[in-house]
């Protein structure tokens, strides 16, 4: 939770604040419909099968995340367990899309820093960017983002006692997946951008090769790095409510290999062993040709099972809720883009 609730004061100030935006952003989001609904005339879209594309279209897409993620450190034989989270929670996200390329960045601006507790949880700072892009049946993910500033809420295992704050603390994370699409008339980008539309209700099968390099800090020279990679099976499936609204769904369950170096007082260590990885993500749609909103719920995890004594548990959730326009690309980006297409064979 992103403010404290024994602050009745700025938690007044806090809601007002929020409430504004959410009606600014929900305003913004009729009067970018209006426009849209009257230039839909001049909206250019491809129907291939059960799918509507925009392939002369540029989309503009602005999502605002109340975002956590979190390390969970077990020690079954001890009963011991403490959970590391960064402060922040309330990020935004800004997508730049157009044909098979995507261009993802997340960062928190200062009027979106709702939270009042630095004192308590100390201040977090957040950083991403990522693309993703498709050739024919392939989807390729890729991913870096750098979250410096954690503490420890130990109400959980000393209740009364002050947090533990790491302002140092930093986790950087880089990767991705590669993703089979089986089903040509299911889209894929329906489900995590609305760079598409689905006209019909149908799923598919997706098998989901994934890979990620974290490393772990504390401003020193001790730290932990670990390489995951997973493999599994995931279905996702677009539920056609009507020809302007949509349900998508999907889960994904991988295991693979991981492998831990840590560092400590200059004594190097490294385990390996088995990862689990399960996901699931559930959203609601509205579109039309030249603008779009829905809101989100994904959530994932990753459990690292190397050492027998102890268990680390990544786990990412967040609610998000977006917005986008689509507008006519420039006449030279389309020359540009034809050229490309032509040369990779889309």
């Amino acid at each position: 939770m992103f403010y404290s609730f024994t602050k009745p004061t700025y938690l007044i100030f806090t809601f007002v604040k929020l409430k504004d935006f959410l009606f600014f952003i929900i305003f913004l989001s009729f009067i970018l419909s209006l426009k849209a609904q009257e230039s839909n005339l001049d909206s250019i879209s491809v129907e291939v099968g059960n799918i509507t594309k925009y392939p002369d279209k540029i989309t503009l897409r602005v999502g605002l995340t109340n975002e956590a993620n979190s390390y969970e450190i077990t020690t079954p034989s001890e009963d011991f367990s403490v959970t590391i989270a960064p402060n922040q929670r309330l990020r935004s996200n800004i997508s730049l899309l157009f044909r098979f390329i995507e261009i993802n960045i997340g960062y928190t601006p200062a009027f979106l820093k709702f939270n009042d507790d630095n004192d308590e949880k100390g201040k977090t700072t957040f950083f991403n960017i990522g693309t993703r892009f498709y050739y024919k049946k392939w989807m390729q993910n890729l991913e870096w983002n750098k979250t410096k500033g954690f503490y420890v809420d130990l109400n959980d295992i000393a209740p009364g006692e002050p947090n533990i704050i790491f302002p140092d603390f930093e986790v950087l994370r880089i990767g991705g997946n590669t993703s089979y699409i089986f089903n040509d008339n299911f889209s894929f980008r329906t489900i995590f951008k609305q760079n598409e539309w689905q006209k019909r209700s149908a799923g598919s099968f997706v098998p989901t090769l994934s890979y990620y390099y974290s490393r772990i800090s504390n401003d020193s020279s001790d730290k932990d790095k670990f390489i995951d990679i997973t493999i599994g099976p995931s279905y996702f499936y677009n539920w056609v409510i009507n020809k302007r609204f949509i349900v998508t769904s999907g889960a994904h369950l991988g295991v693979g290999y991981s492998h831990i170096t840590s560092k400590s007082n200059n004594v190097t260590t490294s385990m390996d062993g088995l990862n689990y990885q399960g996901q699931v993500t559930l959203g609601l749609g509205y579109n039309i040709p030249n603008f779009f909103t829905g809101v989100s719920l994904n959530s994932q995890s990753f459990n690292h099972n190397t050492d027998g004594n102890n268990k680390l548990s990544d786990q990412h959730a967040y609610v998000e809720f977006h917005i986008g326009y689509r507008f006519d690309a420039p006449k030279k980006v389309l020359e540009k883009m034809n050229q490309l297409q032509q040369k990779v064979g889309l």
